[in-house]
């Protein structure tokens, strides 16, 4: 797959600008305060915009009767959950068999399932924000059986993954990912912006997930381009998180932060589902008056806390339901012998501005009726 097929995609678009830029800043050290701040309103503007890439009008015949296991790295996290839901839907319209096996963010049990799925002889596996570091044995040995790995959010490891959606040669890599390197640049942006061009940022990022760290680095990067501009950007705190400590510590975690760096500005969380259970904790110890939160996934329930004006205002996003529709595709194409392509689906920012008005993001690009006129020839 070469990058071009990426060049479509709207935050593509962005980073490399961004990119361009912020190399001619960094290189020659000459990027004013006000130069800079004028680039950041842009990309935040560039972030937010409402996005028109299609899905392709050109598919492969439906490849009928396959069997396929979705492996969430948990049913708890949203940004986990609706993905492979939606796949399970999009499997139904194809006639294939789908069994979804809960990772429940325990790595012994994400083995096991691909353990399963080369047992029942399944012709394609399915990934949910689960690097392939982490079971790469199994992975190995499902290739190695024939199967077609697809993935979304789940950073590369000798080639394992056949493709990830959304479909960009650069997004599964083990040094970091494309897609969301550039979202936890722009969504730093926007934090940087939203408070007032200062930014005092407490950050949770869940470090056994490759694809925050690829988010944190592209935070980093942002926070370094703002010093050099003379800008005011501090990392104040920064600790990990874990997703089996949702509903127990991590609250606390949050609270704890909070109250040791009473002058931040904003809560930069690594994915929606754990920063939902911070603000929990937040409301309950009455600290949710000072600052905002920033997160990414596009969960509902954040989406909610947004479209309220509540404490987190922004989240970066795909459509989880598309990504679904994403990997039903792809897997579809690598069944038929043909490489994947961009499928039109990607990362865009959520602010109250542009939030749905109501339920969760779905995109805005009507994705279903282009899969559905295709997958019904089979």
């Amino acid at each position: 797959m070469k990058n071009s097929t990426f060049a479509k995609g709207i935050i593509r678009v962005i980073f490399s600008g961004l990119m361009a830029s912020s190399v001619i800043s960094t290189s020659a050290g000459a990027e004013s305060l006000k130069d800079f701040n004028a680039r950041v309103d842009a990309i935040v503007a560039e972030a937010a915009a409402k996005q028109s890439t299609t899905p392709p009008s050109e598919w492969p015949a439906p490849v009928t009767g396959k069997k396929i296991v979705i492996i969430p790295c948990s049913m708890g996290g949203e940004g986990c959950a609706a993905p492979a839901r939606a796949l399970q839907e999009a499997a139904k319209t194809l006639g294939w068999e789908a069994l979804l096996i809960d990772g429940a963010g325990d790595p012994s049990k994400m083995a096991n399932a691909v353990q399963r799925a080369i047992s029942i002889g399944a012709d394609g596996i399915a990934i949910q924000a689960i690097d392939a570091g982490v079971i790469a044995g199994p992975l190995a040995q499902a290739k190695k059986a024939g199967i077609k790995i697809v993935a979304y959010q789940s950073l590369n490891k000798d080639g394992l993954i056949d493709v990830s959606c959304p479909v960009n040669a650069d997004w599964a890599t083990t040094d970091g990912s494309t897609e969301t390197f550039q979202e936890g640049y722009f969504i730093t942006a926007y934090a940087y912006k939203e408070a007032g061009y200062s930014l005092k940022m407490i950050q949770m990022r869940a470090d056994e997930y490759g694809v925050v760290a690829a988010r944190v680095k592209g935070a980093d990067k942002f926070i370094n381009e703002c010093k050099a501009a003379g800008g005011d950007c501090e990392i104040l705190a920064s600790e990990n998180y874990l997703i089996t400590d949702l509903t127990t510590r991590v609250p606390q975690q949050a609270v704890n932060l909070v109250r040791r760096h009473p002058n931040f500005t904003v809560l930069w969380a690594g994915y929606d589902a754990g920063l939902y259970f911070m603000i929990q904790g937040l409301q309950a110890a009455g600290l949710t008056s000072k600052g905002f939160a920033v997160s990414f996934d596009g969960s509902a329930p954040n989406l909610e806390i947004i479209r309220k004006g509540g404490f987190q205002r922004a989240t970066a996003a795909a459509s989880p339901p598309w990504i679904g529709y994403c990997q039903a595709s792809s897997l579809n194409r690598l069944f038929s012998g043909q490489q994947p392509v961009d499928e039109g689906v990607h990362t865009k920012l959520l602010t109250k501005d542009n939030v749905p008005a109501s339920g969760a993001f779905v995109g805005d690009v009507d994705y279903k009726p282009f899969y559905e006129k295709q997958w019904a020839k089979k």
